[in-house]
């Protein structure tokens, strides 16, 4: 089905974990090309959602932004076509998603949690996981994992003021983190052996307890009397925000899954069949991912316009010719840059909590003697925190019909001027509907009329 958005067609693609798209979907895609004929494909992905209709939500708020400013801005000579493409990715349902629910978010610019200005703000605890979001977490892991994903959830949402309860989550943790497995390709994906690597004591609870009321969170038991009360449900808080960086890294994985075995194949399919077709990428959290990992899928020769990524939760030195940690080593995806004829453009902001905050801290846990926090948030940091790391040019955000000049490189844009709405723990991570970033897409993919 081919959806109008203020007169440009959006078709919607599937896939599924392991990459494979949905025929059906496929075969509706090249019906619209056949139909509308566009010089140009805009193809976004979603990161963190749980069900299409929300993702579907994301999209038509996204591209509704960006139309009217093609209507008035946009090469006369190029016909747009959009894609939505979706893919299986849980969901904490205590998150706002990229559209806001009403009420969802604050102004953080404002005083909020991440702007460290004067007195912030206080939030109530993300509240323990539903059965819905129990289900949703359980099938993010392998089958073979289900009884220790089971047990910790049950934990979650019991919360006894015990310590051998409190022991057996930490022990839970560890045994999935380890399940999980290492990466150690220059995205650091060897994180989750961190959280295995904690002692006993739950000393990864209390970090993320601290961290969340960092951020303006209440974590301790509301009207009652401080004390051993007040620890347990410190550390259950901090357990639970534990449990969701383990999803994280499931869906973070299966993000790299669908874009270099599945959505980066076929594009380079549609570039076969079409060589006259120009694909600019856009990617929202773990689906900037899924868009930075399709080009490593594309076959050799193949090449897109341009890639957005924004607010994405992937290494920020996915791209690096060098780490600076370790100059032996490159970013898992150096060299792909060169499957991309524009830039590949980084929004970020400071008041995404999520990757700035949140990202960095489940990945250094077992280092805590290494460096000062400030260094290993640094080597653990997240695209959507402070862009492409450690060197590239740095472009100030625009207001909408004021022209970049990208060139053929990797950019940074500081978006915090507009991505600050949000709450925690997540901060401003899904503010991205703004009519600024999708003047950034245009841009970048060189739809825009020259003056």
């Amino acid at each position: 089905m081919t959806i109008d958005i203020q007169g440009l067609p959006l078709v919607e693609l599937a896939f599924d974990a392991d990459g494979d798209v949905d025929p059906d979907g496929a075969a509706a895609l090249r019906a619209a090309l056949d139909e509308h004929a566009p010089t140009d494909l805009l193809v976004f992905s979603h990161g963190w959602n749980n069900t299409p209709s929300i993702a579907d939500r994301l999209y038509r708020a996204f591209y509704g932004e960006l139309a009217p400013l093609l209507a008035q801005h946009g090469a006369p000579d190029r016909k747009v076509l959009l894609l939505g493409v979706f893919w299986p990715s849980a969901r904490w349902t205590d998150e706002p998603i990229p559209d806001f629910e009403p009420g969802a978010a604050v102004d953080l610019g404002d005083g909020g949690p991440a702007a460290g200005l004067g007195d912030a703000p206080e939030f109530p605890p993300p509240p323990p996981p539903d059965p819905d979001l129990r289900a949703l977490v359980r099938d993010a892991f392998p089958a073979t994992q289900g009884p220790a994903v089971k047990e910790l959830l049950d934990l979650l949402v019991e919360r006894p003021d015990d310590e051998t309860a409190i022991g057996r989550a930490r022990d839970l943790v560890a045994a999935l983190a380890a399940a999980t497995g290492t990466g150690g390709d220059g995205e650091q994906d060897d994180a989750p052996t961190s959280l295995a690597q904690t002692d006993p004591k739950a000393e990864a609870f209390e970090r993320f307890a601290t961290a969340l009321e960092e951020l303006g969170v209440v974590t301790g038991n509301q009207g009652g009397a401080a004390g051993f009360g007040d620890r347990f449900a410190r550390l259950w808080h901090g357990a639970q925000e534990v449990a969701r960086q383990l999803t994280y890294w499931q869906m973070k994985r299966r993000a790299g899954t669908v874009g270099s075995r599945g959505l980066g194949p076929f594009l380079g399919e549609l570039v076969r069949e079409r060589p006259e077709l120009r694909i600019s990428l856009i990617g929202h959290s773990f689906g900037a991912r899924v868009v930075s990992y399709a080009l490593a899928g594309l076959p050799d020769g193949a090449a897109v316009e341009s890639v957005t990524l924004l607010q994405g939760a992937f290494s920020h030195f996915a791209f690096a010719g060098a780490l600076p940690f370790d100059q032996g080593r490159c970013g898992d995806l150096f060299g792909a840059q060169a499957r991309v004829r524009g830039p590949i453009v980084a929004c970020h902001s400071s008041f995404d909590s999520a990757v700035g905050v949140l990202y960095p801290l489940a990945s250094l846990l077992a280092h805590q003697d290494a460096a000062a926090f400030e260094d290993e948030t640094y080597r653990w940091g997240g695209m959507g925190h402070d862009g492409h790391q450690p060197d590239a040019p740095a472009v100030a955000l625009r207001d909408a019909g004021e022209p970049y000049g990208f060139g053929h490189s990797l950019v940074n844009v500081d978006a915090a001027r507009v991505v600050k709405n949000g709450k925690p723990p997540s901060g401003a991570h899904s503010d991205i509907v703004h009519a600024e970033l999708a003047w950034v897409v245009l841009c970048a993919a060189g739809l825009v009329a020259q003056r």
